[in-house]
């Protein structure tokens, strides 16, 4: 049985939680320091693979960091307008 759920939620109560959540997360490293960390997390990811053999997620591991990276670029490029 496929339910669908409706969100309570106006659009812009969504937007402000959606910011609210950014904010914070920003607070703690700049977006240029958290690609930075991305790029440490993914390289250990790497070294870890070789040693630890085939993963079948690989690929979607490395489009979810290529997202994340885009990501922290287009928000340090927001910041630096």
């Amino acid at each position: 049985m496929n339910q669908q759920t409706h969100s309570a939620e106006s659009p812009d109560s969504m937007c402000l939680a959606y910011r609210q959540q950014l904010q914070q997360l920003f607070e703690l490293n700049t977006p240029a320091e958290m690609a930075e960390h991305l790029w440490e997390i993914y390289s250990g990811f790497q070294s870890y693979e070789l040693e630890a053999g085939h993963n079948p997620r690989k690929l979607d591991i490395f489009y979810t960091f290529r997202d994340l990276m885009l990501f922290c670029q287009n928000m340090a490029a927001m910041k630096a307008a």
